[in-house]
């Protein structure tokens, strides 16, 4: 297809890229939860169809799927715990011997101490006020990953039990017979490419 040599076409184009990335990044929270979910969906999709070959009902096949991955994440977790306590009752040994040899930042920290406060003490407590903000951060942080993993479990559960039916309404929407052939022949690839050999 050759490219359009009108420039309004040209620039039309590159506004409409523009408001699609602008648009995208306003939905993050729901545009990166929904590729992931897809992402895993064409990982665990052969995982349902052979479950589903041993006469286990897509629901009961996707849920055990789902709670198959997230409980082998929780476990490597558990194990890799275990290591990082020890670690962490190490870290006050190490925790000296560090002091001691970044003595030299001793007399930079001590001013950039003093800095904050006499900016404290002229700004009305906004060094406690930069704490605080930066703790709501990070706890906004959490709760954006927390609802962001719900979200990717919700959609991947309703992709591997719907799955199928979302390819065949793509194909349905494709105007020619040979862009709906692709569509399922990319399907079927990115599936047997990225599953597990």
């Amino acid at each position: 297809m050759p490219l359009p040599g009108d420039p309004k076409a040209i620039f039309l184009g590159g506004l409409f890229i523009l408001a699609a990335l602008g648009a995208a990044y306003l939905a993050s929270e729901i545009v990166v939860p929904l590729v992931l979910a897809f992402i895993l969906k064409l990982l665990l999709q052969p995982g349902v169809r052979t479950l589903e070959q041993l006469d286990v009902t897509r629901t009961l096949a996707s849920l055990l799927l789902i709670l198959l991955v997230f409980g082998t994440i929780v476990g490597l977790t558990a194990a890799i715990s275990g290591p990082a306590s020890a670690w962490a009752a190490k870290l006050p040994q190490g925790i000296s011997r560090l002091e001691d040899r970044l003595a030299f930042l001793q007399a930079p920290i001590d001013a950039l101490q003093r800095f904050l406060a006499q900016v404290d003490r002229h700004g009305d407590g906004t060094s406690s006020t930069l704490v605080m903000n930066l703790t709501a951060k990070v706890f906004a942080g959490t709760q954006s990953v927390a609802s962001g993993f719900f979200l990717t479990v919700l959609f991947l559960f309703f992709l591997l039990v719907h799955g199928d039916t979302f390819l065949r309404r793509v194909v349905e929407i494709l105007p020619r017979f040979g862009n709906k052939r692709q569509a399922v022949d990319i399907s079927q690839k990115i599936e047997s490419d990225i599953q597990p050999i």
